[in-house]
């Protein structure tokens, strides 16, 4: 009940769901995609004024050279009206010519004041220049004109006018060099704010599916631990999201999960321990009867007899493995170590087996890669009692005429042990769980044993520093490898 009230009041927080963090994750790269494409908008308005104010730059400029073209034209006709004032015999075509230039004069300078208006330009020095030099001109009209000469004033228009259109040249060059600029970093700018948008939103997914990713991992981490038998594992809350209910459902779960699993264990200790006398009395009263103490018995009672204390050896070894199990998950397990001679110590952990395989029919074979007179520092009683479950399982699985191979090597202070058969092999899928208490392969269904052994010797040669592995081929047979430090 105390673990609900928990859940309960986590569940009060503000919930996060894993929809609402990747919509934000995409709120804030949409806002970043939105501020460059903004900025970048912003710097192509800018560019977009520097070409209008570049084109009627070099509209002004088209206009300014046409007033200079005028003002050159006026320029050379005031010297042809001057010459032919001052001919002393005028024919048809002079007179007609001196009658005619006043208006085509008065002309011109209108065209170069419609000219001046069409630049548009108002306070600007130049123009001013430029305009009272045009006002100083009077107008060539009458009796008077044969008296008028204004091609000084003219020069000073012309010189007026070239200055004008050279500031205005160089500020249509300062458009070009500044918009030049100004598409040069705008590409920079487009290319430092993708990458910018793609470090914020790497970033941002990244936080994003961490704060997603970490939860399903620590799930992922207690649900190897609960697969291999540990409990007593429990998740951390990390988020406020529909993990995080998964990950109360699963620390619930782990909660029931343990207590069943102690309950198990107390009962499976209470039952072996309950059975232990009952079973040594049965023992004792068999091999009285073997013994003939009760009175004769015929061969067919002994071999009854027989049969009934090896199931009662069976029985005991079964309690005495369950006890033993409990204790290394208890963590009261210890080793008793002392220095063994390792070649001897193999050859007789071995030859305890030869005449069991000799009766079935299957070979045994030791291969040894080490000095005679190698110690190492293991506990002899436990390591012998490894070897006898993995060639008691090798025996089981081996038909008659295989042959089991056992290899030891000693190799820089690590002891490398195998025991390879010939027997039916085991699945692929199933070779990592034969360690596990009371898995039984689907290939030795009909062959007897408690499925404890494997998961002993593994504690073993765990407690001992070292470790073990199966490598197996169906219809090939499969082969233990376990190692531990010599020392």
């Amino acid at each position: 009940m105390r673990f609900f009230r928990l859940k309960k009041d986590r569940r009060q927080k503000i919930r996060f769901p894993i929809a609402v963090k990747i919509l934000l994750g995409f709120i804030v790269a949409m806002l970043f995609m939105l501020l460059s494409n903004f900025l970048i908008l912003h710097r192509m308005n800018v560019l977009g004024d520097i070409v209008n104010d570049t084109g009627r730059s070099v509209n002004r400029v088209a206009l300014e050279r046409e007033i200079l073209q005028r003002t050159a034209q006026l320029q050379k006709l005031d010297i042809s009206y001057d010459n032919a004032m001052h001919q002393e015999h005028k024919d048809k075509d002079t007179k007609e010519f001196i009658e005619t230039t006043p208006d085509v004069i008065r002309n011109d300078i209108l065209q170069i004041h419609s000219l001046l208006d069409s630049l548009g330009i108002t306070k600007d020095s130049s123009i001013e220049e430029i305009y009272s030099i045009l006002s100083t001109i009077e107008s060539p009209e009458g009796e008077h004109f044969e008296k008028l000469h204004f091609l000084p004033k003219l020069s000073r228009l012309t010189s007026a006018v070239e200055k004008r259109l050279s500031a205005e040249r160089e500020y249509v060059n300062h458009l070009i060099i500044k918009s030049k600029k100004i598409t040069s970093s705008s590409a920079q700018y487009g290319i430092l704010l993708s990458l910018g948008m793609l470090l914020l939103s790497t970033i941002t997914a990244l936080i994003i599916a961490g704060r997603i990713a970490k939860p399903i991992a620590n799930l992922r981490r207690a649900t190897h631990y609960a697969r291999l038998g540990k409990y007593n594992q429990r998740v951390p809350f990390s988020s406020h999201d529909e993990i995080a209910d998964l990950t109360a459902d699963f620390n619930a779960m782990m909660s029931a999960l343990g207590k069943l699993d102690k309950m198990k264990a107390v009962f499976l200790s209470s039952i072996t321990h309950d059975l232990k006398s009952p079973l040594y009395r049965v023992k004792l009263g068999l091999e009285n009867l073997q013994d003939e103490i009760h009175g004769t018995l015929t061969q067919e009672q002994k071999h009854a007899v027989e049969n009934l204390l090896d199931d009662v050896d069976t029985l005991s070894r079964l309690i005495y493995d369950i006890l033993d199990i409990q204790k290394m998950e208890d963590g009261k397990f210890e080793l008793h170590r002392s220095r063994v001679n390792l070649t001897s110590f193999v050859r007789d952990a071995v030859k305890k087996h030869s005449i069991s395989f000799a009766d079935k029919g299957v070979g045994l074979t030791l291969r040894l890669n080490m000095n005679r007179d190698v110690e190492v520092f293991i506990d002899m009683k436990q390591i012998e009692r490894v070897f006898e479950n993995l060639l008691s399982n090798a025996l089981k699985f081996t038909r008659k005429g295989g042959i089991v191979t056992v290899s030891a090597e000693h190799k820089n202070h690590l002891l490398y042990f195998s025991i390879k058969d010939t027997g039916a092999g085991i699945p692929s899928d199933e070779v990592e769980k034969i360690f596990d208490k009371f898995f039984r392969a689907s290939t030795g269904k009909n062959v007897r044993g408690t499925g404890l052994g494997l998961a002993i010797a593994k504690q073993i040669i765990t407690a001992h520093g070292g470790r073990i592995w199966a490598e197996s081929d169906i219809g090939q047979g499969t082969t233990f490898n376990f190692v531990i430090p010599a020392n």
